[in-house]
């Protein structure tokens, strides 16, 4: 019987101590508060056709390459995408260990022409001598800027041409970009070797 009531009690007991609790929780003192403006809203993907104010270029990165965005005054177009492209990474994008596998060209050497579905890269080089960093630099910075008939990049084709050389129909190959947080790749280890 003794032990009957002792249990009575502790349930009792712990039904207070819940209640309490609840009510501790439910009234901590945190007040609700307004939106805060910082900053521009997140931008996510872009939809096909909507016009590009900034140029994605495409450089060399340690396991692969590395999308980068920089900002344009207007629309940007596949023309001026490759010329900024093969201008090479910049002070801030070399610190951050972009770098680029194009050969240096003499400005003007390299014609982009944008038509429905295919940019076409005329080249003063033979673009099968590239490695694929290379030409994959080339064809996902062509494919991502302002490629006519509002096509997704990758439906984009580009043909490189260059000394009597081509390589047609190319797509940007997503297997060469670096992977991201949260990918499902795993985690590069920076513990000290023993």
């Amino acid at each position: 019987m003794r032990r009957r009531h002792t249990e009575k009690r502790r349930v009792v007991a712990a039904a207070a101590l819940c209640g309490a609790l609840a009510g501790v929780l439910a009234g901590c003192g945190v007040e609700p508060t307004d939106v805060i403006e910082v900053g521009q809203p997140a931008q996510g993907a872009k939809q096909p056709g909507a016009p590009v104010r900034e140029a994605r270029l495409y450089f060399g990165f340690p396991g692969g390459l590395e999308p980068r965005s920089r900002p344009a005054a207007g629309e940007v177009g596949a023309e001026e995408a490759v010329v900024l492209l093969l201008q090479g990474p910049n002070e801030a994008e070399r610190m951050q260990g972009l770098f680029t596998e194009l050969p240096k060209l003499p400005q003007g050497a390299v014609t982009v022409i944008p038509l429905p579905g295919t940019v076409t890269i005329r080249l003063p080089l033979d673009p099968t001598r590239f490695s694929p960093i290379a030409r994959n630099q080339l064809v996902c910075t062509a494919s991502h800027n302002g490629v006519p008939d509002d096509r997704r990049p990758e439906d984009v084709k580009v043909d490189l041409l260059g000394n009597g050389k081509s390589m047609k129909n190319l797509v940007c190959d997503n297997d060469l970009l670096t992977p991201r947080v949260g990918t499902g790749a795993p985690a590069p280890s920076i513990s000290p070797s023993p």
